[in-house]
């Protein structure tokens, strides 16, 4: 029987030490054996299988894939290494594996103008709230960024509480993918991370990395001879494709394997379908748990690693896929069984799962295929106009081409669909009159007021506190006014009415109203799972925000002349009386921040994500 074999990696892939184990190590083991290394990787590897572990930013080792091969735990390990620690408190780093931009492509770089008109044809599609006009853009090693720059009269001390805070900033990458981020997160930071992602997603192929990089020192040893030819040197091909398809295999793997920890405990099927181009993508993932549908979020952090699967995908002799479809049945003693497919786009693809005609544009630009579907080639239209209607009948949709060669066992189980999207309009579960002639309504897509609307994926913080107020009687009996309100909104420019719904009850002992009770148990089962995620992983990027007057990021808590508390020194954090309670040590006194601030609901978890 073979050993195991420990090794102890560096963040550029390199072995710092090694030794062999005649059995299997646990978890603690390999956490004690990273330590002792210094290092955030260890691999664990029995003959051809490799099992990588991983330090995330808060010191906790965990598994990151327990079984594959090489060459894939590499990904794995790049993939860890962009969404838990790069850039890190000191920002880009040239020597770093991900710290140098990506090649230009069959496109190259995009020039200003192109950029600026992206973002307004973004904001357009969208229905964003934000000025398309006068739109200014700054260059960077991946891309521009776009955003509306705000005067400040310079002469006046107090105009820089006009400043928009959170305002919306549009990375563009040469690509044409675009990513919105808040002007909270340094300029730096924001620039390095979508570099960073960038370059995992469009870095060529270990061989192929390595040819390259041996060419140019060739080149530079050519250019220092003075002598132009002294030396040749050529690059012949690329992986073969077994060898590609192989690697795009274990990957999708790797992708339905951190997909099924996207669900809730002990389901039995998973469902997910991913329509992609090089710009934009839509992820759709349902489980199914007692035979109930469960629909779920795909976090970005795996839309990342769907990228580079499509990236690599795309030097297979097809060319990059339109549509992902990975499905897993779970089988009896932990046993999953996992089936692959592509949609080529031989047929129209269905409507909900249609991407605008400019991201295949790009896509098509990025990605020559000699080969181009009719439907698509009238769909993108050639001279940027669209030539057809995405609502159109399509054609039923024939069987996609099947996935590239597996060396595993082959799947037994087969393909299931994606669930249906239902074009009738959603029932709400919330329609409530709020004040004397204005309803609220909710559906499971967005929260309505009059006329002023959101969409729940919209939204970046909400606040429900909930007062009594005593009228203490002189002749008569005291009475009681107790006020339930629910905000939700954008920082920036947001519609002022969904920040302040009120309801109003009297008595002492008052029932909360059945509209403010199903809103907040939505924000909390919905909204403050994704809202939490972003903030951890804001401080973690080494951004900064406020809720009320206190200020979060990477160091604790800052709360200007009376506050500035490290996460470790933070010992209690409770709720009580409308009011977040933070105790820290050797403070007599704990400060207060009002539930009535904007994501001060989030202000416990946070605590204890990183204090913990």
């Amino acid at each position: 029987m073979s050993r195991h074999v420990l090794a102890a990696m560096g963040v550029d892939g390199r072995e710092i030490a090694r030794e062999g184990r005649p059995a299997a190590p646990s978890l603690a083991v390999v956490a004690a054996y990273g330590d002792l290394h210094a290092c955030d990787y260890v691999t664990v590897s029995q003959g051809e299988s490799v099992g990588l572990y991983a330090r995330d930013a808060g010191g906790v080792w965990d598994a990151v894939s327990p079984g594959t091969d090489a060459v894939t735990a590499d990904e794995m390990r790049l993939w860890f290494e962009l969404t838990h620690h790069y850039p890190g408190p000191d920002g880009a780093d040239p020597s770093h594996p991900l710290g140098r931009p990506p090649r230009p492509g069959a496109v190259g770089r995009i020039d200003e103008r192109r950029a600026i008109a992206l973002v307004q044809e973004h904001i357009a599609t969208g229905g964003l709230n934000y000025p398309a006009q006068g739109l200014v853009a700054d260059r960077f090693a991946a891309g521009w960024s776009v955003y509306a720059p705000v005067d400040v009269d310079d002469s006046d001390p107090m105009a820089f509480l006009d400043l928009p805070v959170g305002r919306a900033v549009f990375m563009v990458g040469d690509t044409g993918r675009i990513k919105e981020v808040t002007s909270a997160i340094p300029p730096e930071q924001a620039y390095a991370l979508f570099t960073a992602e960038e370059a995992f997603v469009r870095r060529p192929p270990a061989e192929e990395a390595f040819m390259n990089d041996l060419k140019t020192e060739f080149e530079r040893l050519d250019a220092r001879s003075g002598q132009p030819g002294a030396i040749n040197f050529t690059v012949v091909g690329t992986p073969p494709e077994d060898v590609t398809a192989a690697r795009v295999t274990a990957l999708t793997d790797e992708i339905a394997r951190q997909l099924a920890l996207c669900g809730p405990q002990r389901w039995e099927r998973m469902v997910a379908a991913f329509s992609c181009a090089v710009s934009a993508e839509t992820a759709d993932l349902c489980f199914w748990q007692h035979e109930q549908p469960i629909e779920a979020r795909v976090p970005e952090q795996i839309a990342l690693l769907v990228r580079r699967q499509r990236h690599l995908a795309a030097a297979m002799p097809a060319g990059p896929w339109l549509r992902l479809m990975v499905a897993v049945t779970n089988g009896p003693g932990g046993r999953a069984q996992v089936s692959t497919q592509y949609d080529y786009g031989d047929q129209r693809l269905p409507d909900g799962q249609l991407l605008a005609p400019t991201h295949y544009r790009n896509d098509l630009a990025a990605y020559p295929r000699a080969g181009v579907p009719a439907w698509l080639r009238t769909y993108a239209g050639a001279n940027g106009q669209r030539t057809a209607s995405p609502h159109t009948a399509s054609p039923r949709t024939a069987p996609p081409r099947s996935a590239p060669p597996r060396s595993a066992p082959p799947r037994s189980a087969p393909p299931r669909s994606a669930p249906p999207r239902h074009e009738a309009p959603e029932r709400p579960f919330v329609d409530s009159l709020v004040g004397w002639t204005t309803h609220v309504v909710a559906d499971q897509q967005r929260i309505t007021y009059g006329r002023d609307s959101l969409a729940w994926e919209e939204i970046e913080w909400v606040r429900y506190p909930l007062s009594r107020t005593k009228h203490l009687g002189f002749l008569f009996p005291s009475t009681y006014t107790n006020t339930y309100t629910f905000g939700v909104g954008r920082y920036g420019n947001s519609p002022k009415s969904l920040g302040n719904l009120v309801w109003s009850k009297g008595g002492k002992r008052a029932e909360a109203p059945e509209a403010w009770l199903a809103l907040v148990e939505f924000a909390q089962r919905v909204l403050e799972p994704r809202l939490l995620a972003e903030r951890l992983d804001l401080i973690r990027r080494g951004g900064s925000f406020t809720i009320g007057e206190m200020r979060v990021h990477r160091g604790g808590l800052t709360l200007r002349g009376v506050m500035e508390a490290d996460w470790g020194s933070l010992t209690d954090v409770e709720v009580a009386d409308g009011l977040v309670w933070i105790h820290e040590r050797g403070r007599q006194q704990p400060v207060r921040v009002s539930l009535d601030s904007a994501n001060a609901v989030l202000l416990p978890r946070i605590v204890a994500a990183m204090a913990g």
